[in-house]
């Protein structure tokens, strides 16, 4: 009787669904995809907020990048800033840069 048993529910189709997701319509899949561009969008041009601490003070690296640039163009005011490489010492409160490879200089915080 056991062989019965089992060959008649091997011979039965088993319809077990799968738990998950329900199927999207388009204007959903649509809509989905968009959301996700945007989010892309954002995380590739994340520009991160960078702090410096140092003993009870403290300064933020865009206001360091400004003020660079700013020392930069009062001697050099028609020259592109295509590059910056910015180096803090809080020990000193100075901020060194060196603007497109040739000019350097440094700012005070």
């Amino acid at each position: 009787m056991d062989k019965e048993k089992t060959a008649s529910t091997a011979a039965e189709p088993k319809t077990k669904r799968k738990g998950g997701r329900k199927p999207m319509t388009a204007e959903e899949k649509a809509s989905a995809a968009k959301a996700r561009a945007e989010s892309k969008a954002k995380a590739d041009n994340l520009k991160p907020a960078v702090t410096v601490q140092f003993q009870g003070s403290e300064v933020e690296l865009d206001a360091l990048v400004e003020a660079a640039k700013a020392d930069f163009r009062q001697t050099k005011k028609r020259t592109p800033v295509t590059d910056l490489k910015l180096y803090v010492k809080p020990e000193e409160r100075v901020a060194y840069y060196v603007i497109n490879e040739k000019f350097n200089g440094s700012v005070s915080y």
